[in-house]
């Protein structure tokens, strides 16, 4: 089958994947689903005018990293920023966006390329241990599908409040600018074998962010798009970042569908821009994510430890180091624990796995059981600080950082009330999740790093 570049912009062919997710809950339907084909292809790209602006003082992390402290940094840091784009300040930030794009657009700062392509994308970047790491993929058109179908796998939950802002910037301009970032598996590395000769060639983009090395490499040889598109057509497409941005696709896509009487399924809007990598590429790490616990009308240290010892091993560190040490030596339901005053460093690790029955909700499945986020939101959250399902989705006594220091500073300061420090969910969890069905709570995982925003935009509609 030809891959087919078109005139159409799109240029797309189909492939193959697997199964669905829900939220946070068990597979009613009780087995995995059919696997079924998605759709990959070129997409006549827009990127920054190389010759009009410096690329470093322009692109950005994704909008939901973005503090208001680091936004006020982006807006002065370049008047074309992509922060005007995905995070306005302005008191209508969609309208701005859009009008501040289409200007953009009108007097070359930004560009769209003339023909179709996909853009191989090889992010460096140096670990916790000072090892140097590369994570390579590609980015491309993918066809929006419903998870029900089992074409893309989610695996993490959703929040609605997120969604209604990313929609209303859609709808304002009929464009994403972000990539939602997908895995696949390919343990022969096939995929790359077509990819990895275009590294070679001049580089597109090169730009190094927050010691972030990222190299982008424009292809559109069509010979080898229709290579990487044959190979990828076994594979199965799990959501890894982006889930808000993806369900927002998928709404605007049936906003479109409703205007458009001519509807034939080939419009740029039955596509969004995904970052592929491969599920077993060196590359992929996965970063845990903190909670840090705030604002609850009574916290007790001495009643909490107590009460968690029934079924936790509780033992006293004398630094954050030896904390992190003993965590490390416990990789599964254990957690570090921040609290206020003399002894602050705590390890808790769970006596007994066959207790986990008791503390985590039965109707979960055993692969989301199989978390210890899970066990951390379900029992020491829930059970014992009484933070509801409700209130930790909308994370009114809940913040979540990357960094341990940062979290110890909070419960320190006194801003936080207790702290605790998780293992990373490892990459075999989120796939046993997602294949089985199933979804996971928000921030289980941080894969490092971010996507950057402002390397290739795309229009969703002409």
């Amino acid at each position: 089958m030809d891959f087919g570049l078109r005139t159409s912009d799109s240029g797309l062919r189909t492939l193959d994947f697997g199964p669905r997710t829900q939220d946070y809950a068990p597979n009613t339907n009780n087995h995995e689903l059919t696997p079924h084909m998605p759709t990959i292809g070129p997409f006549r790209g827009i990127r920054y005018n190389q010759t009009k602006v410096n690329i470093k003082t322009v692109v950005a992390p994704p909008y939901d990293v973005i503090s208001p402290e680091h936004q006020d940094r982006l807006y002065e840091i370049d008047p074309h920023n992509v922060v005007r784009l995905i995070l306005g300040r302005e008191e209508d930030r969609y309208s701005s966006a859009a009008k501040t794009f289409d200007e953009w657009q009108t007097n070359g700062v930004l560009m769209r390329d003339p023909e179709p392509a996909v853009y191989a994308l090889v992010q460096t970047f140096t670990t916790t241990t000072g090892a140097s790491i590369q994570r390579k993929g590609f980015i491309a058109l993918c066809r929006l599908e419903e998870f029900e179908k089992g074409i893309v796998l989610p695996h993490e939950k959703t929040l609605s409040k997120a969604k209604e802002d990313r929609f209303k910037l859609f709808k304002a301009t009929n464009s994403n600018f972000s990539q939602i970032f997908g895995l696949y598996s390919d343990p022969a590395k096939k995929v790359d074998a077509f990819i990895t000769p275009f590294h070679a060639k001049p580089v597109t983009i090169d730009v190094r962010i927050e010691n972030v090395r990222n190299q982008v490499w424009k292809i559109s040889d069509p010979q080898a798009i229709d290579k990487i598109a044959k190979e990828m057509e076994p594979k199965q497409v799990l959501i890894a970042d982006g889930h808000h941005r993806y369900e927002t696709a998928l709404a605007y896509r049936e906003l479109m569908k409703l205007k458009n009487q001519n509807h034939s399924g080939t419009e740029l809007y039955n596509y969004v821009m995904m970052f592929f990598t491969n599920l077993d590429d060196e590359g992929l790490v996965i970063f845990p994510t903190h909670r840090v616990i705030h604002s609850l009308p009574k916290f007790d240290w001495k009643e909490f430890s107590t009460t968690i010892q029934k079924y936790f091993e509780l033992k006293n560190c004398s630094t954050q180091q030896e904390m992190m040490n003993d965590l490390g030596v416990h990789p599964r339901y254990s957690f570090g624990i921040l609290a206020g005053g003399g002894s602050k460093y705590w390890t808790a690790s769970l006596k007994d796995t066959s207790s986990l029955d008791a503390l985590v909700p039965a109707s979960l499945p055993a692969e989301v059981k199989d978390l210890d986020v899970v066990l951390l939101h379900s029992y020491l959250l829930g059970t014992i600080l009484n933070i509801s399902v409700e209130a930790q989705e909308k994370k009114l006594n809940i913040h979540y950082i990357q960094s341990i220091d940062e979290c110890e500073n909070e419960v320190t300061k006194g801003v936080a009330q207790v702290g605790f420090i998780v293992n990373p969910t490892k990459i075999e969890q989120v796939r046993a999740v997602a294949k089985g069905g199933h979804t996971m709570p928000q921030k289980s995982t941080f894969f490092y790093p971010k996507l950057l925003s402002g390397l290739v935009l795309n229009k969703m509609a002409d």
